[in-house]
């Protein structure tokens, strides 16, 4: 049926909003819990992996270094599986490198916060990405244009500082309902 992207800066409420459609019985993916990205040396441009058990590792060294980019490959699969399922996928993260993949989701959804609400959530979360100094003050750049840069290309537009349970019920209405706009360039704001 359709592949529906749902994403949005860090401490939107992602990984909730794919816990929540889980909950109700939805097939829902994650760009990270479930591969659909790729850390790229940024020098490089090799694909790279670090041992997550590595009780030395540096995750906001590494980040400095490296990006995370959505894969294009894996995610055209994930498109012809949501096919032949014949029901709503949704695959829900962010990465770089999404306009190389908008042509691939039926609908995007774009979850929005302000950045006292951001800077809230990514405090009290265990994920790593955002407690850098550095990494705050690139998410409260991106956050600048974020909501325009979606809304402008198409994107169903979420307040996520609803809810869950409403943020949830908008997500599936807009999957059910709403393709974004194929026309021009598609937003690459991570």
């Amino acid at each position: 049926m359709s592949l529906i992207y749902v994403t949005g800066l860090s401490g939107a409420g992602k990984s909730a909003v794919l816990a929540g459609l889980a909950a109700r019985g939805h097939d829902a993916r994650g760009v990270d819990e479930d591969g659909y990205a790729d850390w790229i040396h940024r020098v490089t441009g090799a694909t790279e992996n670090y041992d997550e058990d590595d009780p030395d590792f540096d995750f906001h060294a590494w980040y400095r270094s490296h990006d995370w980019v959505l894969s294009a490959e894996r995610i055209a699969a994930l498109r012809a599986e949501a096919l032949a399922l014949g029901r709503l996928v949704f695959l829900c993260g962010v990465a770089g490198g999404d306009g190389d993949v908008w042509h691939l989701f039926d609908a995007v959804v774009a979850l929005v916060i302000d950045v006292p609400t951001m800077r809230r959530r990514i405090a009290r979360r265990s994920n790593e990405f955002g407690q850098d100094p550095e990494e705050m003050a690139a998410l409260i750049g991106w956050h600048a244009s974020y909501e325009a840069s979606y809304r402008r290309f198409g994107a169903v537009i979420v307040d996520a500082s609803q809810p869950l349970d409403r943020v949830v019920d908008e997500v599936l209405a807009a999957g059910r309902g709403r393709r974004h706009d194929e026309g021009g360039a598609q937003p690459d704001v991570v």
